[in-house]
């Protein structure tokens, strides 16, 4: 990037801004990014899991191997010897390179093995996350990427290393989005490797039916979530029901407590 470039309209939500969060788009030859700042002086949990996410990005880049990718081309480096800024924002900023969304095609146009095909990759980008040593915290569709047939993933903010003996006590602190909580969050319980797959369990759910889960309140949430969901596909896809179930197991001690099992569960089916 050159240096004094202006920024452009920030992509990210009103409400998102109002917290101090900055989320731009810049193009940069061929290549498209997403930078990201957060303002100083401003909401202290916004400000924490900017700082969460660029330590898990420090860290995870330390332990990822070709083998087994999670991230995304990125890069740690302070905006005021990039850009003009107007406001008083971090003098660390983020900018991560785009690619395809993993689950941007309609399932309904592809085959059952290329269905598959997608399916595992989720199952492989999040497995590798897990054997670092990471819960994502926060999974959800759009945070699947997919890049040279390879998956990633992105938004670390609610990341946690269960390594560190001292987040092990704020997992149950963390934010998540309600349409993705695992029934055990609803009831104070902590992240885990399991509410993780569970969420999965919503990404594939709501990708093979093209219907988006609905509830009105946090109330209505914790109520679908620890009672209502029932796992249904349409037919062409009923194959996939039991994996589904086995990953949506309302009590985490029935649901698949880790990334192997699913794959051999799947890998009997596609």
């Amino acid at each position: 990037m050159s240096q004094s470039r202006i920024l452009p309209i920030a992509n990210n939500s009103i409400q998102s801004q109002k917290f101090g969060r900055r989320v731009y788009q810049i193009q940069q030859g061929q290549q498209l990014l997403w930078l990201k700042l957060q303002l100083k002086n401003s909401n202290r949990c916004y400000q924490q899991h900017f700082f969460n996410e660029l330590n898990c990005y420090s860290e995870l880049n330390a332990l990822e191997t070709e083998t087994q990718p999670v991230l995304l081309n990125f890069s740690i480096f302070d905006p005021f010897q990039q850009f003009q800024m107007d406001e008083e924002v971090i003098d660390q900023a983020l900018w991560v390179e785009d690619a395809p969304k993993l689950f941007q095609d309609l399932p309904d146009r592809l085959s059952l093995a290329e269905i598959g095909k997608r399916l595992l990759l989720s199952l492989d980008v999040l497995e590798h996350l897990h054997d670092y040593g990471y819960l994502h915290g926060d999974i959800k569709v759009e945070h699947f990427r997919v890049k040279d047939e390879k998956s990633y993933l992105i938004d670390f903010e609610q990341a946690v290393n269960t390594a560190h003996d001292a987040n092990l006590t704020n997992i149950a602190t963390h934010t998540a989005t309600p349409r993705y909580m695992a029934p055990e969050l609803f009831h104070a319980q902590p992240k885990s490797f399991q509410s993780d797959i569970y969420a999965l369990g919503i990404v594939w759910l709501e990708w093979l039916t093209q219907q988006r889960l609905s509830a009105k309140s946090y109330q209505d949430w914790a109520f679908l979530h620890c009672q209502q969901l029932n796992v249904v596909l349409p037919q062409q896809f009923k194959i996939f029901e039991m994996v589904l179930t086995e990953m949506l197991m309302k009590k985490i001690g029935q649901r698949c407590s880790n990334i192997y099992q699913i794959k051999q569960v799947l890998s009997q089916i596609v």
